[in-house]
């Protein structure tokens, strides 16, 4: 999916379709993403357990899922606008601090408690980035900013999402939170598409690039259904994995075929984003298993506790 993007915004002199209109490709994805979904509801409702047993009522749709459909919205569209300004392999080395905005800004609003292990391994990651970024060749400002803006947003909506799940129980499957989010980010994106923030859409252009417009929203909804499946059978670091080796070969392919050179400092700090990736997410389940431990000493101790108390 990221290839076929990053070619449809590519000028025609890099070898790319020269249509840099990214509020419109998103637009066209939900779009798509509304049909095949609502497709699936009717054909395939055992693929959308929540929609099926119709657990989201109109008022819980509009407190709880439009706020996080929004934050997807605008992730997605700056997070496409940047490979307008940057190459793909700096924004893969770039998203490797994803886990340190998360984390940060889940401090920032008491939804996390700071550790220093963590906060070691999220320095780690920083400096990775800043080394990634000193040695990039192609350094814009702005598309570095939209993909931070988007991490960023990216990092809001996880977090609003966990609030939400934890005080209401909302508990929604992939396909079902498509279901629901897609009409969502279809109507914020239209807000941007309206004002034409990108300029007027050259319709003659649509529809000569139709078949690769159409391609990249059927990779987009296929990846949503590949992930479904894959996290059914794989556990969380097989995942983890394959997200590192995802990003290792777009960054050595798409660095090949647009002839733009990965730096050797490039390389050192990308390699530092991952240790320190590796450190974060031991630091992680250590603190995780203190925190269950904590709960079991403390639900081990309480019915002495109240008996001692009885007996006084």
């Amino acid at each position: 999916l990221t290839w076929v993007n990053k070619l449809i915004f590519a000028p025609v002199a890099s070898g790319g379709c020269g249509f840099p209109f990214v509020t419109f490709l998103m637009l066209w994805h939900m779009f798509l993403a509304v049909v095949f979904t609502n497709i699936i509801r009717f054909t395939a409702p055992e693929l959308m357990p929540a929609v099926a047993q119709n657990k989201v009522t109109f008022r819980m749709y509009m407190k709880n899922i439009a706020p996080v459909g929004i934050c997807l919205a605008g992730s997605l569209v700056l997070s496409n606008a940047a490979y307008v300004f940057i190459s793909v392999g700096y924004i893969q080395m770039v998203k490797s601090c994803t886990s340190s905005i998360v984390y940060m800004v889940a401090v920032l609003v008491g939804e996390e408690i700071f550790c220093i292990r963590c906060g070691a391994s999220l320095l780690l990651i920083c400096t990775g980035v800043a080394a990634a970024s000193v040695g990039e060749l192609d350094f814009n400002i702005f598309g570095f900013s939209l993909q931070v803006t988007a991490t960023f947003i990216e990092a809001v909506r996880l977090i609003v999402l966990k609030a939400l799940v934890s005080s209401n129980g909302i508990q929604l499957d992939a396909m079902s939170g498509l279901y629901y989010y897609a009409p969502t980010c279809l109507v914020a994106t239209l807000v941007p598409f309206s004002l034409r923030v990108e300029g007027a859409i050259p319709w003659d252009k649509v529809w000569a690039l139709h078949p690769v417009l159409l391609a990249s929203a059927l990779i987009a909804f296929a990846l949503h259904l590949t992930i479904l499946v894959f996290l059914r059978h794989a556990s969380s670091t097989t995942y983890a994995a394959t997200g590192i080796l995802k990003d290792v070969i777009l960054i050595a392919s798409t660095s090949v075929y647009y002839s733009h050179p990965v730096t050797s400092l490039q390389v050192l700090g990308y390699c530092a984003s991952l240790v320190g990736l590796n450190l974060f997410n031991r630091a992680k389940e250590m603190n995780q298993i203190a925190k269950q431990k904590a709960k079991e000493l403390a639900a081990e101790s309480a019915p002495i506790l109240r008996k001692g108390k009885d007996q006084v």
